[in-house]
């Protein structure tokens, strides 16, 4: 499509090309009497695999007037975004990153906004870049040049690299929105992409590169462009060309509902459409069919955008495409825009923007808030990044009634984390859980969204055993394993190697982009088993890690002995203020000066800094290793 919005797409097709999913729904005065509960089984003994660590992704546009903004890096950090989509959908067909243009008439690249700015953002955030290169109207040079500037001019490290946006809509199908200057059709695109690998990977051999496929079952699925020469559908055409060859298929989910309770039983329907990619690329991939990846790089709720049900969506597909083996999922978009305005079900304004975050603008005399504010869908988003970090175990849960869906996943700490989404838009729902192989100690954290604060708040007064959650909404039960919320024993001795997790704010020790720079500040960062958080207990009691190609020590900076001295990364030395003590109780000491390893302030975000304090007990100064 030549705009740049999501919402242009919606509003530009009708017919076969709506992508029919789900609808879901907004919060009404709560009226309807409650059930008499919900079982939901936890069995910690079946699982889904690994959350990975590049997995909750968000598109972020050429185009956005407020992508730098502190605001947003800030809300993208906090709600566990892990992965960063650029330059943004159909604009990408059309975008040229050597002078950050795009071809006349297809959507606008704000100056601010080239490949070098978008990488500083996703350095800071440590976010992995998902990067689009133009297929449209670019070339296989093009490409592999930007390949080049990428991991070898600048060392960027970029892995995922996708051939092109939703190209089978070119009109290839009747319905055209894709910038496309190149011969159209199934045929022509595999072909085309061939060079784009070939060249790309001479680059650096080391990038995984991604193939357009189309959603089964959905719209253009199973349609053969005999116009165009065609003689077998896109994902057939694709897969036998160049599944040899690539690394990941790339799929875009968009549900279109006339009702919430549609768009909200929509990810009932996930587990077949990715089994049956799956069985696509078994069948006509070859022998790389069990090393390709699926990527959803492109999903919102397609209905009531700004509402309470959009957060609940977001909850339900991210997690039930992990934990059917999807490699990562991407929201449209960081800003868009108001499109449509409309009254959702409970009578509220909906603004049409299918963001999670507000741009501020008007549609018409309808303003949105003000910039950077928060729709209802991030909250969604934020509840899985605090709900799943990278690393962590996916795990089976089954429910009575899915008016209550239930996710759960094992914490490297030992722990378990619970996520409830109530479908009702009328009814409180009693819950009662279940566990097998897990027995769960006690709730250490709990926070929920609904309706009536529209935010994900703290809540209290939880046990692990049954609750009642609030109509239309999503609730994150954080719970400690064993009959104590306060066991955090490290059980570490010398020679163990793993993650140092940081039990009160759930995330890991980290050492920022990998440095090798001394004196540089360890702070805590989502857990993803990446190469930086990895650190081993040395026989003589020091804390290293050699994620940057050099042995790094944990290190009290100018052998600091004082509360709040920095604990910083150095080259090691032997010496004292590298020395520290793994303690049974969770807690770590430095032996020069006696006072315990602690996450600043007690807070839980990612970014927060290390340092020394006064061994008190507290979560924050609690620590697990392995």
């Amino acid at each position: 499509m030549p705009c740049i919005s999501r919402r242009s797409l919606v509003g530009a097709v009708s017919g076969p090309l709506v992508l029919a999913l789900t609808a879901g729904g907004l919060l009404f005065a709560q009226s309807a009497e409650a059930s008499d509960g919900i079982s939901v089984q936890v069995n910690a003994n079946s699982g889904h695999g690994t959350v990975p660590g590049d997995a909750e992704g968000v598109n972020t546009g050429v185009f956005d007037g407020y992508l730098s903004d502190s605001a947003a890096d800030s809300d993208l950090a906090n709600a566990g975004v892990d992965a960063l989509r650029y330059p943004g959908g159909s604009i990408s067909d059309a975008y040229h990153w050597q002078n950050n243009s795009t071809d006349p008439g297809q959507g606008y690249a704000n100056p601010d906004n080239d490949f070098d700015a978008f990488m500083g953002i996703a350095n800071k955030m440590r976010a992995s870049p998902v990067i689009t290169v133009n297929y449209g109207s670019g070339t296989a040079d093009e490409a592999a040049a930007w390949v080049k500037y990428a991991n070898v001019t600048k060392g960027y490290g970029v892995k995922y690299w996708e051939l092109g946006n939703e190209v089978y809509g070119d009109g290839t199908y009747g319905n055209g929105w894709e910038h496309n200057t190149k011969a159209k059709g199934a045929n022509a695109y595999a072909n085309n992409i061939a060079d784009y690998i070939t060249e790309m990977k001479a680059a650096d051999s080391s990038i995984k590169v991604g193939a357009v496929l189309t959603a089964p079952g959905l719209w253009p699925d199973g349609l053969v462009d005999t116009n165009d020469g065609d003689t077998a559908d896109w994902n057939q055409t694709v897969l036998q060309r160049d599944g040899g060859h690539i690394d990941f298929v790339i799929l875009h989910y968009y549900p279109y509902s006339t009702s919430e309770s549609s768009m909200l039983s929509q990810y009932q329907n996930i587990a077949n459409m990715v089994q049956q990619t799956r069985n696509e690329i078994n069948e006509y991939a070859g022998s790389n069919a069990p090393n390709i990846k699926i990527m959803v790089t492109e999903t919102n709720s397609g209905y009531e955008f700004d509402s309470v049900p959009a957060a609940l969506y977001g909850a339900d597909t991210y997690m039930t495409l992990l934990q059917n083996g999807v490699a990562n999922v991407d929201w449209w978009a960081l800003h868009d825009g108001p499109g449509t305005v409309s009254t959702d079900s409970d009578g509220s304004t909906d603004d049409g923007d299918t963001a999670i975050l507000s741009n501020g603008a008007c549609s018409g005399s309808t303003c949105e808030p003000a910039v950077d504010t928060p729709f209802p869908s991030y909250y969604g988003i934020k509840a899985v990044g605090d709900f799943a970090p990278g690393g962590a175990e996916m795990v089976s849960t089954t429910t009575s009634d899915n008016t209550v869906s239930a996710y759960a996943v094992k914490r490297s700490d030992g722990g378990m984390n619970v996520m409830l989404v109530n479908h009702s838009a009328n009814t409180s729902e009693p819950v009662n859980l279940a566990y097998s192989g897990f027995s769960p100690g006690g709730v250490t954290d709990a926070e929920q969204f609904s309706d009536s604060t529209r935010q994900l708040t703290s809540i209290s007064g939880v046990n692990a055993d049954n609750l009642t959650v609030p109509a239309y909404s999503i609730t994150v039960l954080k719970l400690s394993s064993g009959g104590s919320s306060t066991s955090n024993s490290s059980n570490a001795s010398s020679g163990t190697t793993g993650q140092l997790r940081a039990v009160g704010a759930g995330r890991c020790l980290d050492v920022p982009n990998s440095t090798t720079t001394p004196g540089t500040q360890a702070d805590i960062w989502d857990c993803n088993g990446q190469a930086n958080q990895q650190w081993t207990l040395t026989s003589s009691g020091q804390l290293t890690e050699t994620s940057g190609g050099a042995t790094m020590c944990l290190d009290a900076d100018n052998s600091g002995t004082s509360p709040g001295t920095v604990v910083d990364l150095w080259s090691c030395n032997g010496g004292a203020n590298q020395q520290w003590t793994v303690n049974s109780n969770g807690t770590i000491t430095g032996n020069q000066s006696g006072l315990c390893l602690d996450v600043s302030g007690g807070a839980t975000a990612n970014g927060t800094d290390v340092d020394l304090w006064s061994c008190n007990g507290q979560s924050n100064q609690q620590w697990k290793l392995g």
